[in-house]
This record gives structure tokens, sequence and C-alpha cells, in this order.
């Protein structure tokens, strides 16, 4: 698999891009409260988010922490990062270009679903290698949940892992959570903490929320920009992330975000949902 070259394609559209916004109620802010969470009892020394390609969350995190590094193996990615504080590294997460026991927290997020499941164990070890004794790697990514939008599929096509258009996404795996926690343990990783996401109110929201994109797209006419993001909607969203600061957006956008974090309240130690946040650690580590 040519990492590098989808990757590229990707960054080269836009089709992941520079987020910079404080105000990240709707588009982020469950991911933001969850590893603000999980990140609290960290040493703040260095910070890698890897494969972290225009550096959005190194750049959120890594405000708290001494140094911030961010990997990707495409250098049109790295390139936009505009911090001139934080340190691009050309790499893929299945060889970091680091030293051994080198990182206090190492962020994955939405990395783990891009990565085929044959390279998941070589990934996983490398950055236990990178990772101080008693560092942290936080996680976010999808998982082989049993939500409503998912229960046809999993009950009439096993074989099938990735939902709707994800693969055109650059998604490739969904795993299990005994599926995790086998990879983990035989990574030399524990599961320290960890989170489901979007079993029942987050795809109501996420449901409202594109479709008032898809429809919004075409009564402004905006298909063109949309075919060149790759998704339906999509410029409509990222005007919406411009504009959060507006006080009539941000009421209902927290009142969205609220009941999207209510699926973690609920539901966060069912494996359900098909979303899981993970603090991992190496063996033998005191629990934080």
């Amino acid at each position: 698999m040519d990492y590098q070259k989808i990757n590229d394609e990707f960054y080269n559209r836009n089709f992941w891009r520079v987020d910079r916004s404080e105000e990240k109620w709707f588009s982020k802010y469950v991911k933001v409260k969850i590893l603000k969470k999980m990140i609290k009892n960290i040493k703040k020394g260095v910070i890698y988010d890897a494969g972290g390609g225009v550096g959005n969350y190194g750049w959120y995190f890594g405000r708290d922490f001494k140094k911030t590094i961010v990997s990707d193996i495409s250098q049109v990615a790295l390139n936009q990062i505009p911090e001139k504080n934080i340190i691009r590294l050309k790499c893929s997460v299945l060889d970091n270009k680091l030293p051994d026991s080198y990182a206090d927290c190492i962020l994955l997020i939405d990395v783990f679903e891009h990565i085929n499941k044959t390279d998941l164990p070589r990934m996983m070890k490398d950055l236990k290698r990178v990772l101080k004794p008693d560092g942290r790697i936080l996680m976010f990514t999808s998982h082989y949940g049993y939500v409503f939008g998912a229960i046809p599929q999993r009950l009439f096509n096993l074989n099938r892992r990735l939902l709707g258009n994800e693969s055109s996404e650059g998604h490739v795996n969904r795993l299990t959570f005994r599926e995790f926690k086998h990879l983990f343990k035989e990574s030399g990783l524990i599961i320290d903490d960890y989170y489901f996401y979007s079993v029942f109110f987050q795809q109501i929201t996420d449901l409202i929320k594109d479709s008032f994109s898809r429809f919004a797209s075409v009564v402004l006419k905006r298909q063109k920009n949309d075919e060149n993001m790759g998704r339906k909607g999509q410029s409509i969203k990222e005007d919406l992330k411009k504009k959060e600061k507006s006080p009539l957006l941000r009421i209902p956008l927290l009142i969205s975000s609220y009941l999207s974090y209510s699926d973690v309240l609920l539901f966060g130690k069912i494996p359900l949902g098909n979303s899981v946040f993970f603090s991992l650690r190496k063996e033998n580590t005191i629990k934080l």
C-alpha cells in the first residue's frame, strides 16, 4: 500500500486541511473533551502527533507541552503547518524517526483506520519504542460497533467491515474490541482507559448535520466544490467551522455537542459505538 501517494492526494485536494479554530463545539468537541481528560496527568515534556498531517491536534494539545513534533509521510501536509515552533518530521507511522523512550505523549488521532491490518502490529510496536516508560499513547479511531446505522450490514454482510463510503475517505480497517486488546497485548501495551463513542445520540446529530449540509450544498450549488473535497456537503461544513463564533450558530452547535457527548456519558464503557478512544501505556507502568 502506497501510503505517501494516498496522503499526498488527499492533502492536495484539501480533503484534510488546517483547522486552528478555538471554537470546536461541533466538529471536534467530544474528541477534545475526552482527550483533555486523558492527557491531564501526563508529563508535559514532549508530545508527538504521529501521522498528524497538518498538525491540528498536535497544535491544540501541544501548547501545554515543551516540545511538539508532528510527523507525516506526506511532505505536502507538513508544508501546510503554519507554526514555526512545531517540529516537522517526514516519516511513516510504521517507522517513526525518533529515539527510543522519547515522547511523554503520543497522539494517534484519526490515523489507525488508514493503516492496513497487516501493518498495525509494526506500527504499534514502533510507537511503543518511542514512548517513555511512564508515557501514554492517546488514540481515537473507528470500531466495529453495532449502532443502528450498521445493524443490517452487521447481520447480513459479516465480511464487510467498512461502512458507507469510508473506503473513499481512505479507511481500510475496523477492529472489534477483542481484536484491539489482542493487538495491544502483542505489542507490549496495556489499555489504561477507554471510551466508546457514536452509539446513539452522535448518530442522530451526524444525520442532521450531514443531511443539512447536503441539502444546502445543492441549493447553493456547491456540488463542484464538494466533488473536489470528496464529500457532498463538505464545503458547507467547512464554512460553518469558520463561523463558529457567531452567537446564532454557537447555541445550536453547543446543544448538539453536548447531545453527542451524552453518548460517552451513557455508553462509554459498552463496546457498541462506531468509534473508540484509548489511553495506552507500556506493560509494568503505573496507572495515572
